[in-house]
């Protein structure tokens, strides 16, 4: 029986724990903890945080709320409606409606012919 080639989706663990990693540096970037100090907070090992911020790991929602917690952050999950690239080749997504007469972005005067 033959495997089917499934396509990667949006969500991507690894893309998902590359997220994770980067803010999980930048937060302890701003204690300016150490891997071991934050571990030690955390009630985990250090060489679970060095997993954890090198991408390697995949963290379990409760892990996340550990952390968020540990640094006094409200946890949030997003599923985002709508995703678009900017003509210098940014990405960014959110959940709301280009109807939002407070949402603009600079390709919107000439995709939908506004003018302003």
């Amino acid at each position: 029986m033959k495997r089917s080639t499934r396509r990667r989706g949006l969500n991507d663990s690894a893309a998902i724990a590359a997220a994770c990693a980067r803010n999980l540096l930048e937060l302890r970037g701003r204690t300016g903890e150490t891997q071991k100090q934050l571990a030690k907070r955390l009630r985990m090992t250090e060489s679970m945080i060095s997993r954890l911020e090198r991408g390697d790991h995949v963290p379990s929602l409760k892990t996340l709320c550990r952390v968020a917690d540990a640094f006094e952050r409200r946890l949030e999950i997003v599923f985002h409606a709508h995703e678009h690239e900017h003509a210098d080749g940014t990405r960014h997504s959110h959940a709301h409606s280009h109807l939002d007469p407070d949402h603009r972005h600079e390709h919107d005067h000439h995709e939908h012919g506004d003018g302003e």
